[in-house]
């Protein structure tokens, strides 16, 4: 379908960022405890001094490239002395938020400049409520579409003659590091690549694979072993402690379906009947929708891994969102072609009303009181610097130094796994 009607380029990005920046705002809930232990809190004791590091960085299973980004962020601030507890709050927020806009608009150009595809998008309601948070499963998934946006995809006679540009895989390799989870689905658009280039296979690996991974792991391993202060190399840190020891079934154990069978419709929400359409068409005319085919399988594939692990989290599941998206989009801009006007208009207003309430309660209403706490924390902690401060709740259900602004005396629980089986 054309550009959206009356739109340029630079409108249509405009409004995306206009989205994406008043969920800054309205996405104002607790999610996961990672969206500020695993980001916020290392770059806030990177610039302050001071701060809580979780085990995780004790044994060096993440890797420090977002929290390094949010330093610069934090450090511009010190230096310009506008650090004020709201600006250390939102900056971070507001920076992943466009990040995340720039995506969607990346997706916006995969798609071929549809209009559905950019609706679809910008009204789910998972991905509205992550795309400001500052996980690194919002990078991640931020990364894959504006990978994506840049693959060699052979939809078309004329797609197999194409030059094929490698800047994807640059991507590739720098989402592996930020989250090694995204490894198996790379690996399944990596296959399709090299089982559909027009270039000898050997060649490729030879002469592009294996030179932009090892230029581009080499740097990345380089920083993190800067930040640690010791040679390490995160994914097989994350891979040890994760995959081969199951270490994160401390955190709780689900049973290995539990994606397809609660994970899957939680973040599709409202949209699980357009999608379930989509399935049925793409699997009845496979040849005809080969994009789509290989989306799902790259699904199929993160699913299955991730379901083999026994610690199964929603968030994991946000990078399937927009593949999900792209291959809904294909059904509804057929169907939209010989629809009539009401049903084209009781469809967008179905998917708008129902993705907005969903989001409206878990962005506004569900598990907020952790974040609402924090102000009076923090107030209470300005009337003196000697403050002790102690949090009788499950560990890491708040944030901590980011959110109180000072170097008091903060006591919480701090659960800590027996790390003696490593």
């Amino acid at each position: 379908m054309a550009l959206a009607k009356g739109l340029s380029p630079l409108h249509v990005l405009a409004a995306i960022l206009v989205v994406r920046l008043v969920s800054v705002f309205l996405v104002r809930t607790w999610f996961v405890p990672d969206e500020y232990w695993q980001t916020l809190e290392v770059a806030h004791k990177q610039v302050f001094g001071y701060g809580s590091l979780t085990w995780e960085w004790q044994q060096g299973i993440r890797s420090y490239l977002y929290p390094a980004l949010i330093s610069v962020l934090y450090y511009v601030l010190k230096l310009t002395g506008l650090d004020y507890p709201e600006a250390v709050i939102i900056l971070p927020r507001v920076f992943q938020a466009i990040f995340s806009g720039y995506a969607d608009y990346c997706f916006y150009q995969w798609t071929g400049y549809r209009k559905w595809a950019l609706y679809l998008v910008l009204t789910s309601w998972f991905w509205f409520y992550t795309c400001s948070r500052t996980l690194l499963q919002t990078v991640e998934t931020s990364l894959l579409i504006i990978a994506l946006s840049k693959f060699p995809f052979k939809d078309g006679k004329q797609s197999y003659y194409s030059k094929e540009s490698f800047v994807w895989l640059w991507i590739a390799v720098l989402s592996v590091f930020i989250r090694p989870t995204s490894g198996p689905m790379w690996a399944v658009f990596g296959i399709y690549n090299l089982l559909t280039t027009k270039e000898g296979r050997l060649r490729l690996i030879v002469r592009t694979y294996v030179p932009i991974m090892l230029i581009a792991a080499g740097a990345l391993i380089s920083v993190d072993s800067y930040f640690y202060g010791r040679w390490i190399v995160t994914p097989w840190e994350f891979a040890k402690f994760n995959v081969i020891n199951d270490f994160g079934s401390f955190y709780g154990v689900h049973p290995w379906y539990w994606y397809v069978s609660h994970g899957l419709v939680s973040v599709v929400g409202v949209n699980v009947l357009p999608l379930i359409l989509s399935l049925v068409a793409v699997l009845r005319r496979p040849r005809e929708h080969t994009v789509s085919m290989l989306l799902l399988a790259a699904v199929a594939v993160h699913i299955a891994v991730h379901s083999y692990i026994s610690h199964k989290e929603l968030k994991l599941l946000l990078p399937v969102v927009p593949l999900l998206l792209y291959v809904q989009q294909e059904f509804v801009v057929r169907w939209s072609r010989k629809a009539p006007k009401w049903q084209l208009y009781t469809f967008a207003a179905m998917i708008l009303l129902g993705n907005a309430t969903i989001a409206g309660y878990f962005g506004s209403i569900h598990q907020r009181g952790t974040l609402d706490v924090m102000p009076l924390v923090r107030d209470a902690a300005a009337e003196r610097n000697d403050t002790t401060i102690l949090f009788l709740m499950p560990c890491h259900s708040t944030p901590l130094y980011r959110l109180v602004i000072n170097n008091n005396k903060i006591n919480y629980e701090n659960l800590r796994m027996n790390l003696d089986l490593k």
